[in-house]
């Protein structure tokens, strides 16, 4: 297996895992999302990732990496914004002193952490094809 199927493959596992968790988190501490919102979760920061990671392991390798570097830095603009920067129930000091409070906040660093991983492996991946070229074609 390739490193770029070995880190994609682990940063979409790892970005699924904890996203189940913070999903829970907002179950459990009644934190809803906008249907817009709502369609974006599920469509950008969950089923992109997978579909990446499927396209990586292909002759679509390609195309694998920018749908994974776009869906790591969306879901990574997302995140912030509404975690860290935007006063809302989903904001991480809007959230109570308990369990699943506790548990909201650190997924929510989690996961900017991993998006922001994300981001730069994919792009990382997408040069590294030009830059053996470019050290080939130099003289």
């Amino acid at each position: 297996m390739s490193r770029t199927v070995t880190y994609t493959t682990g940063i979409v596992l790892l970005h699924l895992l904890v996203n189940i968790v913070h999903g829970s988190a907002h179950r459990e501490l009644r934190i809803g999302l906008t249907p817009i919102a709502s369609a974006f979760v599920i469509l950008v920061v969950l089923l992109f990732p997978l579909i990446a990671m499927i396209l990586v392991c292909t002759a679509k390798k390609q195309l694998g990496l920018i749908l994974f570097s776009a869906s790591m830095f969306a879901s990574f603009v997302f995140g912030l914004y509404h975690h860290f920067l935007a006063t809302s129930p989903d904001h991480i000091h809007s959230q109570p002193d308990t369990p699943w409070g506790f548990t909201f906040v650190l997924t929510s660093y989690a996961l900017l952490i991993i998006e922001a991983i994300g981001s730069y492996v994919g792009v990382h991946f997408l040069r590294l094809p030009r830059q053996k070229s470019r050290a080939k074609a130099a003289p």
